[in-house]
Order: structure tokens, then C-alpha cells, then sequence
């Protein structure tokens, strides 16, 4: 067999096995793909509140939730697949909420959380869009930062 039709061959089942995968993890719970389950992590942008039994002292939690809009079948899409397990264990060690969600969604409009450009990934607090982050560039400066505080590189990016 000839070395360029070989490479050729593994270059093309490479790929079928990246979409394959890309396919699966897009189906699975870590994207987002329907208008319910984006209120539902939206909702959990709610600040919280503990009352101490003992003290009567009562202790407030503010919670954010991020969602990284992108389309479904581009690199970035699939690259960041690949990357969720490290972003959630950054965000879920700062009660964050994080996940990915397909830029079409039925009864969704982008503009409604200020996403003009895709990628991007948006913040909430409060059930409001607190922050949105356009441009590949500036979510992989917060999504590859080995600083595990998410609020102040948010807070650095512009």
C-alpha cells in the first residue's frame, strides 16, 4: 500500500472517529439543546439563602451559571467538548454551573442575552445575562487559564 493513500486513510478515520465522538458528547447532558433546560440553569444564577440554626445568622450564596453558545459542528464546538471536564471542575469548585449549548435552540433568540457574535459564552446572575464574552480568543483566555478564580479573570476579560 502507498504511504500516501495510508496517511490518507488514517487522517480520514481520525476524523470519523472525532465526529463520532463529537456526535455523542453533543447529545449528552453537558450541552444544552432545548429552551427548559437553558431556564433551568438559568434559574440556578439565583442568589441563595442559609439561616444558621444556632445563631440566627443568615448567610446569602451568589450563584452564576455560564453558558458557552457556539455552533453545533464547528472546531470550537468540539474542542471545547473536550475541555468541559476541567471547565466544570473550576466552576463547580465556585458553585458556577456550567455548560455548552447549541447556538440554534427552538424559542430561543441569542439577542436576548446580548450574543452577537458565536462563540460566546455568557454569564448570568440573578437570572439576568450579568456579562456575555464574544470571540474564540477571549473565552479560550478564561477557559485554558490555569487561575482557577472565574470571577476575576470574567471580570478582567472586556
Amino acid at each position: 500500500m502507498d504511504f500516501n493513500k495510508l496517511k490518507a486513510k488514517a487522517i480520514e478515520l481520525k476524523n470519523k472517529t472525532i465526529n463520532s465522538a463529537a456526535k455523542t458528547l453533543t447529545e449528552s447532558s453537558i450541552t444544552i439543546a432545548q429552551k427548559q433546560n437553558l431556564s433551568n440553569l438559568i434559574e440556578k444564577s439565583k442568589t441563595t439563602s442559609f439561616k444558621n440554626k444556632e445563631t440566627g445568622e443568615e448567610k446569602k450564596y451568589k450563584h452564576k451559571s455560564i453558558v458557552i453558545f457556539a455552533e453545533e459542528w464547528s472546531i470550537f464546538f468540539k474542542n471545547a467538548l473536550y475541555i468541559f471536564p476541567v471547565i466544570s471542575a473550576k466552576c463547580f469548585s465556585q458553585n458556577i454551573v456550567f455548560k455548552l449549548a447549541k447556538s440554534k435552540i427552538e424559542w430561543v433568540n441569542l439577542s436576548d442575552y446580548n450574543i452577537e457574535t458565536l462563540p460566546s459564552l455568557v454569564v448570568f446572575e440573578e437570572e439576568k445575562a450579568y456579562k456575555t464574552i464574544s470571540w474564540e480568543e477571549n473565552i479560550l483566555k478564561l477557559v485554558k487559564s490555569f487561575d482557577l478564580d472565574i470571577n476575576k479573570l470574567i471580570n478582567e476579560i472586556k
